[in-house]
């Protein structure tokens, strides 16, 4: 009898597909109908990809218990959760927490989809399927360069209103262009080194490698040159010492040496000063030292998970204000740990921490038992990790570039607990019987995602109709003024709209004439956040036009409590006070003032503050 071929067995490559389609999607994708196009979508994507991802996860969790490492691996990452859970139940306002400041999106379902997104990569990512990696990797680096040079030669198909580089790459800004940048030319790189890669497939590397730099120092962000240059020589390094350790030793010695005059050079000390050094480099000085202090003083649970620019005004430091400008805030710490510890306290800073050393651990582990390309592509892969974690230490976690973080994070623990030598066993844990359908696996990841999807319908709804608010009027007529107005109102009532969309919305309602309407969405949005500054300040303007002073005193005094430095709100409740004939708190206010404004940029307001007082 004619022996028949098995077809009954096949490899399930549903879960990298999908870790790889979002990965794609995330980097690439940006949507113009939105008052935040880049990060809103793509935290969007990363919700729906986690929420589907439970169902593998949950059904595979023979593959997690049956190895030590992964368990040990799940039980750091829940405690994580479980940190990021509780720190988020503890937080003021909740909004912020679940879903993240605007421009930003790092709250808790954030970095929830993340870290389900990092397991399930560790658990489904293996020698016999990294090879799709490398192929998205080459599809989203041709397409990166190809928007990078239209961006650069001013032929970008988006008229996008910029007030930086014109290279903003898919993520919105140069910074963070620069960055993925450099992790697409760290990977790349390593494709160079590998045996099984033919001619062409090097030639291509290579010439990728050397565009993505160029597009690099067309961003004028040193962000991106810096991860692209410690990656590579990371890799070089690990390259190095398995061909001699005498090499690997040397190579070691001089990038340290290189990393360490770069620092110093990004310092202002040192030879390289002029090549790396730039004026943001200093001032994210005060940015750590206001997380650092929001943690002295909140250490267990933080300020609230992302709530750092509700607080960074209290906590910044005098100098601050005095150099940069009193009204000057920031809304993260530019230092992802700083900004776990800040927001999130002891129990979330400690295990992240811990979650990379462990993520370290298994990379050295994996590049000491895989062979040849499998090691090479560890290599690749743990040195673009590592470069993504040193611009960690000055960066915001931004979430076109904190997937790879947490993607790459994933591959490294999956490989590392790959059987190189025997393939075959290994895959064999993957096999499903062919068009088998699995109900458990269905039956959990369907109505999770279906909640994801209708979540972020409502989050869409928030942003398209505040870009819709946006629109200047053309026309100065009855009807047009109507129709704005009713845009804002529309906006403002949308479920799920970002407090500072609303707010924003809330001042174009003043702006034509509706105050007592645009007053009181302000005053909701106030009482749901009495640590919204933009609230309190055009609450305060508002009661001020109105003649309405002694409202405009109690917006006032609160705003001081929230923000000490402000010497424009100490000047304004100074007029307040005195046209309401209160000269002993109008002297009191104005001497405050006068104790701490100092500088060029003080002048104008210590002129004006001496004029009330002395009238």
């Amino acid at each position: 009898m004619k022996k028949t071929k098995n077809n009954f067995n096949s490899i399930d490559n549903a879960p990298i597909n999908w870790l790889l389609t979002c990965l794609f999607l995330v980097t690439l994708y940006f949507q113009t109908n939105l008052a935040d196009p880049f990060n809103s979508p793509k935290s969007w994507i990363i919700f729906i990809t986690a929420s589907w991802l439970v169902g593998y996860i949950v059904s595979s969790k023979e593959i997690i218990f049956s190895n030590l490492n992964l368990k040990w691996f799940l039980y750091i990452l829940s405690v994580f959760i479980f940190g990021l859970t509780f720190s988020t139940l503890m937080t003021d306002f909740k909004y912020v927490a679940l879903f993240g400041d605007t421009q930003r999106r790092n709250g808790f379902l954030t970095y929830l989809s993340l870290a389900v997104i990092l397991l399930a990569a560790a658990v489904f990512t293996r020698t016999f399927n990294i090879h799709k990696f490398i192929l998205v990797l080459k599809l989203i680096t041709i397409i990166t360069v190809s928007y990078g040079f239209m961006q650069t030669t001013g032929n970008d198909f988006v008229d996008w209103v910029n007030p930086h580089n014109s290279l903003i790459g898919t993520q919105g800004n140069p910074n963070f262009a620069s960055a993925v940048m450099g992790i697409l030319g760290i990977l790349i790189f390593s494709q160079i080194l590998t045996n099984t890669s033919g001619l062409i497939h090097k030639l291509f590397s290579g010439i990728s490698v050397i565009i993505l730099t160029i597009l690099i120092l067309r961003s004028n962000s040193r962000q991106g040159l810096l991860v692209l240059i410690l990656g590579i020589v990371i890799f070089l390094t690990i390259w190095l010492f398995s061909k001699s350790k005498t090499l690997g030793l040397i190579s070691l010695l001089l990038g340290s040496t290189l990393f360490i005059v770069a620092i110093l050079g990004m310092l202002q000390i040192g030879p390289l000063e002029k090549f790396v050094y730039k004026p943001s480099v200093s001032v994210r000085g005060f940015y750590w030292k206001a997380g650092v202090e929001m943690f002295k003083n909140n250490p267990l649970f933080g300020v609230g998970i992302d709530r750092y620019g509700s607080y960074f005004m209290q906590y910044r430091d005098l100098e601050y204000p005095i150099r940069y400008g009193y009204e000057i805030t920031s809304s993260n710490a530019h230092n992802t740990f700083i900004q776990f510890f800040a927001t999130g306290g002891i129990l979330v800073g400690v295990t992240y921490l811990l979650l990379l050393f462990f993520i370290l651990m298994r990379g050295v582990i994996g590049l000491r038992t895989l062979k040849e390309d499998d090691r090479i592509a560890l290599a690749g892969i743990l040195s673009a990790w590592i470069a993504f974690q040193a611009q960690s230490f000055i960066s915001i976690d931004n979430v076109g570039i904190s997937i790879w973080g947490w993607l790459l994070g994933g591959f490294i623990v999956g490989l590392s607990v790959s059987n190189s030598s025997d393939q075959s066993e290994t895959k064999r844990t993957f096999f499903i019987k062919k068009n088998q359908v699995n109900i458990k696996r269905v039956l959990i990841s369907t109505p999770v995602m279906i909640a994801a999807i209708l979540l972020v319908s409502l989050l869409y709804r928030g942003e398209n109709n505040s870009f819709k608010s946006a629109l200047m009027l053309t026309q100065n007529n009855q009807k047009a003024l109507e129709y704005f107005a009713a845009a804002q109102v529309r906006s403002i009532n949308t479920k799920l709209i970002d407090p500072k969309y609303a707010i924003i919305n809330a001042q174009n309602l003043i702006g034509v004439g509706l105050v007592d309407e645009g007053i009181k969405y302000l005053e909701v949005i106030h009482k749901n956040d009495p640590r919204n500054l933009d609230a309190l300040n055009v609450l305060a303007q508002a009661y001020e036009n109105k003649n309405k002073i002694q409202e405009a005193i109690k917006y006032r005094e609160k705003l001081i409590k929230l923000n000490q430095w402000s010497a424009p709100t100490y000047l304004s409740l100074a007029k307040n006070y005195k046209s309401q004939g209160d000269v002993t708190k109008c002297k009191d206010t104005i001497n405050k003032l006068l104790s701490f404004a100092t500088g060029v940029n003080s002048q104008t307001i210590v002129e004006e503050a001496l004029q009330v007082l002395n009238t």
